[in-house]
């Protein structure tokens, strides 16, 4: 037993030397990623197993569009908040979180307002499904996602065995009183209003949980860098979110709710290994923070490879896999398989892009992110509405694959360029 655990740890010697990784952290805290992945994919299978087989197409199409109107509506919330509590808490700033959340709450009213003025317009026109269902996504999207900060105050602290467990109690409650109120009804404005509650109460209840113990008076210096980095990502990532769902609510307005029932249950598996893809680069993130740009420079490359790797293999898995699983959880959508197999290639490359977007925000390097998602989200804007104009379902699938592509050259191309001129300005 000793001589095991004897060449174990050698092995994880060597295997640290030349991947140039900490392989017995991302060990630990990948084990409760990965655990996290799990019960979140359990939990997506079992709710898109009941919205697929007790819902309408029609049905499921209106319901998914809406949130992904709300979804796109609340782009004026301080997003950048998120990465900026990280990298502070990364650094031993726990105390600037209490005046983090306030500064988001603030900063949430004007995607508040949006939305209710949007809701008012559809009230206006005699469409109150929409109106009523709007009003209750603006407490789903831009308040609720205040509190969602818990899950960076754990992720700057390296407690990823809390963050799994946290999400895997809210997966589990979240499923269940799905699948229960999907058995019971198919009217939309009661799965918004379920959506609405499952989306604030456990982020609320989880924030309060996080934060205990968390006082004093943060460093000015801190709040200056807080309040710095977080206007600036937000700043860069607001056309993200418009981009994130502008695929959607264009296929509606097109084809119709069917459709776009059809194209997000091809995007559900696909979307589940870019989670769990992100969910890994988590790891990283508090370790990118501290470390240099030449020390990440020495190794960028060789994670490029083992990320490749790595999005390779997901591919793979998922292109075989999927034939079976839809026809066994989803016998109504076999039709959707053609198009699911299709935007998993995606899946390849989504690692490298991840891992660049990583850097940047860890490294706190502004210049490269706004470049890096002003760049990538305008060709994916402007890709759906060419595409999706055009060839509808199909058009999409291949705009998310090139968008993807031209994702991945920019990381490249911003990082060589924002790392000479920063270690020229630094010499």
């Amino acid at each position: 037993m000793e001589n095991l655990r004897h060449k174990a740890v050698q092995i994880l010697g060597l295997s640290e030397r030349v991947l140039r990784l900490d392989v017995r952290y991302l060990a630990r805290g990948g084990s409760w990623m990965t655990l996290s992945f799990v019960v979140g994919t359990l939990g997506s299978i079992v709710t898109m197993v009941a919205f697929g087989n007790l819902l309408s197409r029609e049905t499921y199409g209106t319901y998914n569009y809406l949130l992904s109107l709300g979804a796109s509506l609340s782009f004026l919330t301080l997003s950048g908040v998120g990465p900026a509590v990280v990298r502070a808490i990364a650094r031993g700033y726990d105390n600037v979180v209490p005046y983090a959340l306030r500064l988001q709450l603030k900063y949430s009213s004007p995607a508040v307002a949006l939305i209710l003025i949007v809701s008012l317009y559809y009230a206006y026109n005699g469409n109150n499904l929409f109106a009523a269902s709007l009003v209750l996504l603006a407490v789903a999207y831009p308040i609720a996602d205040s509190f969602h900060m818990y899950k960076e105050i754990l992720t700057g602290r390296k407690r990823f065995d809390t963050l799994s467990k946290i999400n895997n109690v809210i997966t589990a409650v979240g499923a269940f009183s799905t699948v229960v109120a999907l058995y019971y009804t198919n009217s939309i404005i009661v799965l918004i209003a379920l959506y609405t509650v499952m989306t604030f109460v456990p982020n609320l209840l989880a924030y309060k949980s996080t934060t205990k113990g968390i006082g004093g008076t943060p460093d000015p210096e801190e709040i200056s860098e807080l309040r710095r980095t977080s206007f600036h990502l937000t700043g860069a990532g607001i056309i993200g979110v418009i981009a994130s769902y502008i695929d959607k609510i264009l296929l509606f307005q097109v084809a119709g709710p069917a459709a776009l029932a059809t194209y997000t249950f091809a995007l559900a598996g696909p979307d589940r290994l870019k989670s769990l893809i992100k969910n890994t680069n988590a790891l990283a993130f508090p370790k990118l923070a501290r470390r240099s740009l030449d020390q990440i420079q020495e190794v960028v490359y060789k994670r490029i490879v083992v990320l490749l790797l790595a999005g390779l293999a997901l591919f793979a898995c998922y292109w075989f896999l999927a034939p079976f699983l839809f026809k066994i959880l989803l016998p109504r959508y076999l039709d959707t398989v053609a198009y699911s197999r299709v935007i998993a290639l995606a899946v390849i490359i989504t690692p490298v892009s991840s891992y660049f977007g990583g850097i940047f925000s860890a490294q706190n390097m502004l210049r490269a992110t706004y470049a890096y998602n002003l760049m990538s989200h305008v060709v994916r804007i402007l890709l759906f509405v060419i595409l999706g104009l055009e060839w509808q379902i199909w058009g999409l699938v291949w705009a998310s694959i090139i968008a993807n592509l031209f994702n991945t050259l920019f990381g490249f191309i911003i990082w060589e360029w924002e790392y000479r001129r920063l270690v020229k300005i630094n010499v």
